[in-house]
C-alpha cells in the first residue's frame, strides 16, 4: 500500500475549483477554512488553496499541504462523496497533532452538514 494521495482524488482543474467555490458551502475552524460541494462522483476529492498571503514561506505552506493531504488520505473512507477545497487561516503555530485534529473535526462537521441538506 502506498502512502501518497491518489491522483484521482485530487481536484486539479480550474473548472472544478470554480464549481466548488461557486456552489459549495463554507465552514471554518481555528486553523482551517473548508469549502465543500457535492462531487457528483462516488468518492470524495481534495483541493488545496494555501495562499502566499497567509504564509510567505514555502516551507510553511508545504507543511499545511502535507498535513491536509495526510489527514484526508487517512480518513477519506469515512467521508461522504464531497469535493473539499481546504484553505489555511493565519494563526500562531501549534503542534501538528492539534492542527490535524482541528482539520479532522472540521471535515466531519462538513460531512454532517452535507447529510442534513
Amino acid at each position: 500500500m502506498t502512502s501518497s494521495l491518489a491522483h484521482g482524488v485530487r481536484i486539479k482543474d480550474a473548472k472544478d475549483y470554480a464549481h466548488v467555490f461557486k456552489k459549495g458551502f463554507h465552514t471554518q475552524s481555528r486553523f482551517w477554512k473548508v469549502i465543500a460541494s457535492d462531487s457528483g462522483k462516488s468518492f470524495s476529492r481534495l483541493g488545496l488553496a494555501i495562499s502566499k498571503k497567509q504564509y510567505k514561506r514555502a516551507v510553511d505552506r508545504n507543511l499545511f499541504k502535507r498535513l491536509a493531504r495526510e489527514t484526508f488520505r487517512n480518513n477519506q473512507d469515512d467521508l461522504e462523496p464531497i469535493d473539499f477545497v481546504i484553505m489555511v487561516k493565519k494563526s500562531a503555530r501549534i503542534d501538528n497533532k492539534e492542527i490535524t485534529k482541528d482539520l479532522l473535526s472540521l471535515l466531519k462537521n462538513v460531512k454532517n452538514k452535507a447529510q442534513s441538506k
